[in-house]
């Protein structure tokens, strides 16, 4: 009997497609189609298992349901409750219905929804209101056609499950994951993380370093699904814990010159059972001297878009620009920031390896020349 498939889709921030996409061949998943803001792929319930549990620079995934063709409101029910709803939600689940409608001649969201509810209740019957786990269904309507995709992840996938201390505007796990992937960054050099804040940079390292899926210790909107497979789902988290490594192969050192910073690092770190694999280390970033000949230095300074534009900047990314340039000189160097006239006041040269947004800024993950 052959297995059934489903298209799906991986979303992705905007300028991470490509990331995601080598992440999918790594599992041995092989990419159908690379579009802006995410990858397709086709697949079983194990490639879906498999990608939930490991990809790092992914939002969510999603699976195609179907599209249907619709120029008024009668037609769009009768296509809508033709396809097959009870695959992915049983009856009497809570659903939550989200819309977007461009160049189409139903424009009103609101409406739409209600009529995917309809044909909903009129193939699985009235749902739940009272329950706290919603399935999310998400309806795309595009030149009169109604794109029907399913959320498989739940809460975003950026969610890992560790940060519950933070400190002023923290870089998502995705995107920093993203970032260390893009530096080809794999654990065996050491890595340093001298404005570590949260600490986003160094977890997402170690669990890099340590072979440990990011999913672990989460919970999925597929495993709420009729045909959820429990069994299949447990023999990946064995596997993944068999192939999870228990030491760090290489130093991961995380600073910050703020102390409330370093104390939620450590809470993080305890909380995913990291404490004591990486040196935290409380002090400017102008003292840092290298320890090692050679690894990755990253950080995620502030820009004055994001915490209040401050004259001081420039004396900072003067700062970095001499601890980049002169005294890691032999590291491989990496900043998050605008390509704006800040960058330049660090007085060396950096070329973009990623452009995305973080927190609605326009950024770019640069390197040192």
């Amino acid at each position: 009997m052959q297995k059934q498939k489903n298209l799906y889709f991986v979303v992705s921030a905007p300028g991470l497609e490509n990331i995601c996409a080598k992440e999918l061949i790594n599992l041995g998943i092989q990419p159908i189609n690379i579009i802006r803001g995410g990858v397709e792929f086709e697949g079983g319930l194990q490639e879906l298992y498999l990608a939930n549990l490991w990809l790092r620079s992914a939002s969510r995934i999603l699976v195609r349901l179907g599209e249907v063709a619709a120029r008024d409101f009668p037609i769009l029910f009768q296509r809508l409750a033709r396809l097959p709803w009870g695959r992915f939600v049983k009856p009497g689940q809570a659903y939550e219905i989200r819309v977007v409608s461009r160049g189409s001649r139903l424009i009103h969201t609101g409406r739409i929804a209600e009529v995917c509810e309809a044909a909903m209740t009129k193939v699985l019957g009235e749902k739940n209101g009272e329950s706290e786990l919603r399935q999310k269904i998400f309806l795309r309507m595009n030149d009169n056609r109604c794109q029907v995709s399913i959320d498989s992840s739940g809460e975003n996938l950026h969610r890992r499950g560790y940060r519950q201390a933070r400190v002023a505007a923290p870089l998502r796990e995705t995107l920093a994951a993203g970032c260390l992937l893009a530096c080809n960054y794999d654990g065996s050099s050491p890595l340093l993380d001298m404005m570590t804040g949260s600490g986003t940079f160094a977890i997402e390292a170690a669990l890099i370093a340590l072979h440990r899926a990011p999913g672990m210790a989460r919970d999925f909107a597929f495993m709420n699904w009729p045909k959820y497979r429990s069994g299949l789902w447990q023999q990946l988290l064995i596997e993944a814990k068999r192939e999870e490594k228990s030491t760090i192969p290489a130093p991961i050192l995380a600073v910050d010159n703020n102390p409330k910073a370093i104390a939620a690092v450590q809470k993080n770190l305890e909380e995913i059972g990291l404490d004591g694999l990486i040196q935290l280390s409380c002090g400017n970033m102008q003292q840092l001297q290298p320890q090692f000949p050679n690894g990755l230095m990253i950080c995620n300074p502030p820009y004055g878009e994001r915490l209040g534009k401050n004259a001081s900047l420039k004396s900072l990314y003067h700062d970095l620009g001499r601890v980049y340039g002169e005294t890691f000189a032999d590291w491989q160097g990496v900043i998050i920031c605008p390509e704006s006239e800040l960058i330049k006041t660090t007085g060396i040269s950096f070329s973009p390896l990623l452009r995305f947004a973080n927190g609605g800024i326009k950024v770019a993950l640069l390197e040192k020349s």
